[in-house]
């Protein structure tokens, strides 16, 4: 990212709470282990995503092709630059081992063109 540019986010959420208990859960298992943020993107453009979290996570990112990239067993982040390419949306997903649970804050961005 160049000294003048300007950063836009695209999504950012704090206070994710990861491994939480729901009976309601849809997933069949009732704790929420793995949670998924989709977030509008512009075409070729480059995404950022920071990570924090007070206990070790998996952190990955997907594209509607497949995923773009991952960490595992982090608590503080930044995955890309990745290319947006042409994609219209693009999704961060979080995960933690069955068990444990964390709040986590994520942040993700589009550097300028």
């Amino acid at each position: 990212m160049g000294f003048f540019s300007k950063e836009e986010t695209v999504f950012e959420q704090e206070g994710i709470r990861l491994g939480e208990f729901d009976p309601t859960n849809s997933t069949g298992s009732c704790y929420f282990h793995i949670l998924k943020f989709p977030f509008d993107v512009k075409k070729n453009r480059m995404v950022r995503v920071h990570v924090v979290s007070e206990k070790p996570i998996d952190v990955a990112l997907a594209s509607p092709e497949g995923l773009v990239g991952e960490v595992g067993g982090i608590t503080e982040a930044t995955l890309g630059p990745y290319s947006t390419k042409n994609y219209p949306d693009m999704c961060v997903f979080l995960g933690i081992t069955p068990g444990e649970k964390s709040t986590v804050s994520v942040k993700a961005w589009l550097d300028s063109k």
